[in-house]
């Protein structure tokens, strides 16, 4: 179900609570397939938002929020990255965060078409986008959206 109301813009700096709430919320679920992800806390998701600011900053980034009736619900952020191999350029979608209520409801799509029509606004032909390789909702998400399977890093703990 496709929430029409929804409204998807450019990322302010009123909006910086309710993205740490998103950041902190979307650690808290991506522990269950990586547990050594750090505790998320209030701390780490300031921390992790300035952090994603400046990488934003430095790489022509953007970062945007879905919001329903005055409350954030979602937020997604992308930036200008390379492909050394290809020679090439590509958008790469960096965080993608829907709020728990609202997954399943059409709001990780639109906020994924807002960054594909902001890469082809930019010249971009190319968009990439990373999920971790157990969470198979998310990954069947981006399948239906057209992502395809390209490279896959593996890790090992010693």
């Amino acid at each position: 179900m496709l929430h029409q109301d929804v409204i998807i813009r450019e990322f302010a700096p009123s909006d910086a609570e309710g993205v740490i709430g998103l950041i902190i919320e979307l650690q808290s679920y991506e522990r269950q397939f990586i547990p050594d992800y750090a505790v998320p806390d209030r701390a780490f998701g300031q921390w992790y938002l300035e952090r994603l600011r400046a990488e934003l900053r430095e790489h022509q980034g953007v970062l945007i929020v879905a919001v329903l009736e005055d409350k954030l619900c979602g937020f997604c952020a992308g930036l200008d990255d390379e492909s050394a191999e290809e020679q090439s350029r590509y958008f790469y979608i960096a965080e993608l965060a829907v709020s728990e209520a609202m997954r399943g409801r059409g709001v990780g799509t639109r906020l994924i078409a807002a960054m594909e029509e902001l890469a082809r606004e930019r010249g971009y032909r190319t968009v990439v986008i990373g999920v971790l390789a157990q969470n198979t909702r998310v990954k069947g998400l981006y399948h239906r959206l057209g992502f395809r399977d390209y490279a896959v890093r593996l890790r090992k703990k010693l």
